[in-house]
């Protein structure tokens, strides 16, 4: 049974994660806000470039309208000469506004920021506010909010020269700032801002341009959302210039002034002016404009079109409770997968589940509009299947080193290594099947006599050295030819060639001779030893026999021992008597010898009844070093 105490200390990794993860939430809100909106910019961009709804158009003072004016020094008209500089006399914008107002638009904002007065001299103000007075209130002029930092902070609005407010109207003025992230990207709509701002400002705070642009129209604008806790975000439509844009220079130049104007193009679109070329350094990082930016002016021109589609991207606010319970279903996840025994298979579950919840978040954001968190959460599952599927390892890792060890005890090595690697077939391998082997077995000669010498004397703890000393060196001889030990019974060891794993008989009869002669010169040179020390040798008999046995498991419920039964081990048993009576060290059976072949010089002792079987040669190693065939000397009756 297991205890709450071990239950928490098996679990301390997958507990942890779930602390640390909650943790994270909890400490760096921030930083989980950011993932999140990151992986909406991806989900817009992933989604595409969208249809822009009808009515809205940019007045684009871009590249291509500067160059146009750096080279009007030889223009017949005296209007044009003047943009040769910037900023452009303001009526110049005068200008732009009774054209595009003849063109038939509803109303017009104005990017560019009018604080103080013009360069060009009172008469450049008046051109323009007399403009501004004839349109009002269709007409909208940037304001800015300036932030001040340091020992005494605060907020200051600037808006467009007393004489053009004047002109201008009450309410006429829209906000050019907007919220940028920590990573610098401009994620919220500007009118977020305003309100914001208005909290310190007071209740006359403008709102943003595009807003202020669509009050102008006298078109509906949603100012709250409607989920407490949930904040709006831009939902671009594209790439920088997907919203239709015109080139300024196409209002000024009078010949293209003329075609559009004929073309209707302009007719009841909400018009904003602003500057979009590159020197102008009005560009912002938003999604689909990482790199290039997106020019301020699109910024306001997209909050407009998610006004007039009521579209908002909502995002969510995390809260502690949010965090808390993110730890919890991470803990749940990991928990879940250790159903699943195999790494891989808990990685692969619970990498699944976090594809599975990016690919619900996507659907979430391009079908209904809503960010819910569950970025977050996949890449906690993810961080689950690594911490589950790592845990899994180093517990198979510790089975199979377990397994190891206590097969260690009787199989070679190579062989325990190769089960406990696939632990799961364990039981196949060592459960009880009928397979031929060949049988190794040892025993000491006149060990009886030895051990009452050794007992009379008092030196028992030396006799039970030397045997632990002289197994030492039969069990590393029999391991490393891939041999498995059965047992020790006494002095004698018994061990088999061909089981748990099992090869060819042919190679399994080599191994096994090769072990008995390695295991005779391992006695010789502890024999030479013990000799220097004053000590008698030992005499040993190895004994080599083949047959069809059962392995497998054997023994009680609290003890069991790997084992073989069957006649091949009787008659090793019955080996080992010819082999001390012929005085021959290491004998076999006939099968034996014959799947040796001719690889050895081996000696035929004779024909020998064998209780249980029938009579049979029995052969000897006549010589380690020559290879030559079977010596059919004369036979034993």
């Amino acid at each position: 049974m297991v205890t709450k105490g071990k239950w928490i200390k098996r679990q301390a990794a997958v507990l942890s994660l779930g602390v640390v993860i909650g943790g994270i939430g909890l400490l760096y809100p921030s930083q989980i806000e950011l993932l999140e909106l990151a992986f909406v910019d991806a989900a817009q961009e992933l989604r595409g470039p969208r249809r822009v709804p009808d009515g809205i158009t940019i007045v684009a003072i871009d590249d291509f309208s500067l160059q146009q004016a750096s080279n009007t020094d030889l223009s017949e008209r005296r209007d044009l000469r003047s943009l040769q500089h910037w900023p452009w006399p303001r009526k110049i914008y005068a200008t732009v506004l009774d054209r595009l107002f003849a063109c038939g638009v509803k109303a017009v904002a104005v990017d560019l920021l009018f604080d103080s007065p013009s360069i060009y001299g009172p008469n450049d103000d008046q051109v323009l506010a007399v403009s501004l007075k004839r349109f009002q209130p269709k007409v909208v002029l940037a304001a800015q909010v300036l932030e001040s930092r340091g020992a005494v902070g605060g907020l200051s609005l600037l808006r467009a020269t007393p004489a053009l407010s004047a002109a201008l109207g009450t309410n006429q003025h829209g906000l050019l700032n907007g919220f940028q992230d920590a990573d610098g990207v401009i994620r919220q709509r500007p009118n977020t801002y305003a309100t914001t701002v208005s909290k310190s400002l007071g209740k006359n705070t403008p709102l943003s341009l595009g807003v202020a642009l669509l009050q102008a129209a006298e078109l509906p604008v949603e100012h709250h959302v409607k989920w407490d806790g949930w904040l709006p975000l831009l939902d671009p439509y594209g790439p920088p210039r997907t919203i239709p844009t015109l080139s300024i220079w196409q209002l000024l130049e009078p010949n293209s002034y003329a075609a559009l104007k004929e073309s209707g193009q302009l007719r009841d679109q909400l018009v904003l002016i602003g500057p979009t070329a590159t020197s102008l350094q009005d560009l912002h990082q938003t999604a689909f404009a990482r790199g290039a930016g997106m020019p301020g002016v699109e910024v306001h021109a997209t909050e407009i079109a998610n006004q007039i589609e009521g579209r908002a991207l909502l995002f969510p606010h995390k809260s502690p409770g949010w965090s808390l319970l993110l730890g919890v279903m991470v803990v749940l996840m990991a928990l879940a997968s250790q159903r699943w025994e195999r790494p891989l298979t808990r990685l692969g579950l619970l990498t699944a589940i976090a594809a599975g919840l990016l690919l619900l978040s996507l659907l979430f954001i391009a079908l209904l509009g809503l960010e819910v968190g569950l970025v977050s959460l996949s890449a906690g599952a993810l961080a689950a299947g690594v911490i589950s599927s790592a845990g899994a390892t180093l517990k198979l890792q510790w089975q199979k080193r377990r397994l190891r060890q206590s097969l260690g005890r009787y199989l070679s090595p190579a062989v325990a290594a190769e089960i406990a690697n696939q632990p799961e077939e364990a039981d196949d391998i060592l459960g009880g099947r009928l397979t031929e082997v060949v049988v190794l077995m040892t025993d000491i000669r006149s060990f009886t006599s030895f051990t009452q010498s050794m007992s009379e004397s008092g030196q028992v703890p030396r006799l039970v050295e030397r045997l632990n000393l002289y197994f030492s060196e039969v069990v590393e001889a029999i391991h490393q030819r891939g041999g498995t030990v059965d047992k020790f019974i006494g002095d004698a060891a018994l061990a088999v060639f061909g089981a748990p794993i099992k090869r060819s008989s042919q190679v399994d009869a080599k191994a096994a001779i090769e072990a008995a002669l390695d295991i005779e010169k391992r006695l010789a040179k502890l024999n030479q030893h013990w000799n220097n020390k004053g000590e008698k040798s030992w005499e040993q008999v190895v004994v080599l026999s083949f047959g069809t046995v059962i392995s497998g498991n054997i023994g009680s419920r609290s003890r069991m021992d790997y084992t073989v039964i069957g006649d091949a081990v009787n008659t090793a048993s019955r080996l080992e008597k010819i082999a001390k009576q012929s005085n021959q060290t290491v004998v076999m059976s006939e099968e034996v010898a014959q799947l040796l072949g001719d690889q050895w010089t081996l000696q035929n002792l004779g024909l020998y009844e064998i209780r249980g079987q029938k009579a049979q040669h029995v052969y000897a190693i006549k010589s380690v070093h020559s290879k030559v065939k079977f010596l059919n000397e004369s036979s034993k009756e």
